[in-house]
């Protein structure tokens, strides 16, 4: 596939037939690529590969000529010290789903750092180890950037670990979010993450960020996406070009990036319009290389 390679999450499908369906029309559409969550089907139960649910799915992948990438489940917690163990086979399971089901990139958020050194060990440690899994497997982790937290320790987390399977993952939400919440330029914490970026999402916002996402993190999952949307309150996940992340500013900083652009948004509330999301976001890139 030629650059660039622009894909869209998948929205949650409850069956085989609604994932056939789902892929045929993205690749109608002129998508490249699709991101699934691997909490989408139950892959892994207790900790362990589901050996049913893999071997049902990777046929109907494997029918469309599309590139995948996975997004770990949100209950994963490396620096959890309680449980370690169980989340750590959490993750090397969601590698071996990845390895079956032929993604080759596997998203995981970064979530914020403590001031408690033994957990922060053990979440560089656990990294590490996964990294090692996924050399073996042809899978690269991609540590995502998230609206609580700074870039800074995302990046000296490469530089800490230094593992040609370990990079980063942009979004470009949480990252404009993050910047108007804590105060720092946007467009230089791009620049910042583009030397170690191996995959993208693409999702817009008002930058408007929620407060509640830090002092109460059970009422803000509470708020339903359209209220937040109606107010523009948060991580809302609209297209790119829909909020007022400067996209065109953000392509020209990454000149030397190859890698995917997923367009994060809830497909399925924007129908009307996916197939010309996926057109604008192709020529403003086509574009940005031709300054």
């Amino acid at each position: 596939m030629k650059w660039p390679l622009v894909g869209v999450k998948m929205p949650k499908v409850r069956t085989l037939e609604a994932l056939d369906a789902f892929l045929s029309k993205v690749q109608a559409q002129g998508f490249d690529a699709v991101e699934m969550s691997l909490e989408m089907f139950p892959f892994i139960i207790d900790g362990n590969v589901c050996k049913a649910w893999v071997d049902a799915v990777e046929p109907v992948l494997t029918r469309h000529s599309l590139l995948y990438s996975a997004h770990i489940g949100r209950g994963l917690d490396l620096r959890n010290l309680d449980d370690h163990a169980l989340h750590a086979s959490v993750l090397h399971s969601s590698l071996q789903v990845c390895h079956a089901l032929h993604i080759d990139i596997l998203v995981l958020h970064y979530e914020i750092k403590t001031n408690n050194l033994k957990a922060e060990r053990q979440f560089l440690d656990a990294h590490r180890r996964a990294a090692d899994l996924a050399g073996s497997l042809g899978i690269t982790l991609a540590v995502e950037n998230i609206e609580v937290e700074l870039v800074e320790p995302v990046v000296q987390m490469m530089d800490q670990i230094k593992h040609p399977n370990l990079k980063l993952n942009l979004d470009t939400g949480h990252a404009y979010l993050a910047s108007r919440r804590f105060h720092f330029d946007f467009l230089d914490a791009v620049k910042q993450m583009a030397p170690h970026l191996c995959h993208m999402h693409l999702n817009d916002n008002t930058g408007r960020f929620e407060e509640l996402r830090i002092t109460d993190r059970l009422a803000y999952d509470c708020l339903s996406m359209s209220h937040r949307r109606e107010f523009g309150r948060g991580d809302i996940h609209i297209p790119p070009f829909f909020g007022s992340v400067p996209f065109d500013e953000v392509f020209s900083h990454l000149q030397s990036y190859q890698g995917r652009y997923i367009c994060e948004y809830t497909y399925e509330d924007f129908e009307p319009f996916n197939q010309a999301i996926q057109e604008k976001v192709r020529s403003r890139l086509l574009a940005s290389r031709l300054k």
